[in-house]
């Protein structure tokens, strides 16, 4: 399985929209821990933001069996996590 969030915006807009999303769509284990501890950092680093700064967050995961005569016994997780400030941002 495979799972992805996206935001731009002010970080308590950020937060509450991720929230939503990381709330959604539970994946099978021990994906979904990942998932809800990515939650938790992602949720960590925007609290600790500027109110007034912007910042884009994507994320995103998926696990697999490399090798399907061991499954369900054999899984594999990749991860990504970006959190940029964005410069310049005008409203």
């Amino acid at each position: 399985m495979s799972w992805s969030v996206a935001a731009i915006g002010k970080p308590v807009a950020v937060a509450k929209k991720l929230a939503e999303e990381f709330s959604k769509n539970p994946c099978s284990e021990p994906e979904e821990t990942i998932r809800q501890a990515v939650a938790g950092i992602v949720a960590t680093s925007l609290g600790a933001f500027p109110p007034n700064y912007a910042v884009k967050v994507t994320a995103s995961g998926s696990q697999s069996c490399p090798d399907f005569s061991k499954a369900p016994n054999e899984k594999t997780n990749q991860l990504n996590v970006t959190i940029e400030p964005q410069w310049g941002f005008v409203e």
